[in-house]
C-alpha cells in the first residue's frame, strides 16, 4: 500500500490554481439552479483572479469569462488533475460544488468550469487564504453568503430529494 502524497501548501500553487480551489471550497450552487451565471465556477474564479491582480474585471467580458481565461483555467484543471488534487469529469457527467455526493440530484454542469476536488483539505487552505486578502474578501465572502440563501431555496423546494 502506497503512502498518500502530503498536500502542497497553498503558497506552493499558481495564482489561478489557488483561486480556483478556494472558490470551488466555496460550495457554489450549480448556476443552472441558480439562475444566474455569476454563480459559475469559472466566473467566480475570474473574478477572484482578477482582484488578486488588482483589476477585478480583467478576465471577464460581461458576465461570461474571456476565451483566454478559459484556456488558463482548463490548463490549471489539468494541471491540478495530473496532481491528483483534482478530478475532472467527462462531458455530460453530473458534478456538485467541489465534490460528488451519491444519490443527491444534481445538475449537470460544464466539466471544465466544476471539477471534483480529492484535496479538500489543501483546498479549505486556499479558500482560507483568499479570505485573508482584503480586496477579495468582499466579494468571496458575498458569493458564499448569496450561495448560502440560494442553497436553502433549492432545499426547500426539494432540490436533492
Amino acid at each position: 500500500m502506497t503512502e498518500p502524497r502530503p498536500s502542497p501548501a497553498p503558497e506552493s500553487l499558481a495564482d489561478l490554481e489557488r483561486a480556483l480551489l478556494g472558490v470551488l471550497c466555496v460550495g457554489l450552487p450549480p448556476a443552472r439552479s441558480a439562475g444566474s451565471d455569476t454563480f459559475r465556477v469559472d466566473y467566480v474564479t475570474a473574478r477572484v483572479l482578477g482582484l488578486l491582480e488588482g483589476e477585478g474585471e480583467r478576465h471577464l467580458a460581461g458576465e461570461r469569462v474571456t476565451e483566454a481565461f478559459r484556456d488558463q483555467l482548463r490548463e490549471a484543471i489539468a494541471s491540478l488533475t495530473e496532481a491528483g488534487i483534482l478530478a475532472d469529469k467527462p462531458a455530460g457527467a453530473p458534478a456538485a460544488p467541489g465534490g460528488y455526493e451519491e444519490g443527491l440530484a444534481i445538475d449537470v454542469v460544464e466539466p471544465d468550469a466544476h471539477p471534483t476536488v480529492l484535496d479538500r483539505y489543501l483546498a479549505q487552505e486556499c479558500m482560507e487564504t483568499l479570505f485573508q486578502v482584503k480586496a477579495v474578501y468582499p466579494y468571496l465572502m458575498e458569493r458564499y453568503s448569496a450561495s448560502g440563501e440560494v442553497w436553502r431555496r433549492l432545499r426547500a423546494e426539494g432540490y436533492g430529494q
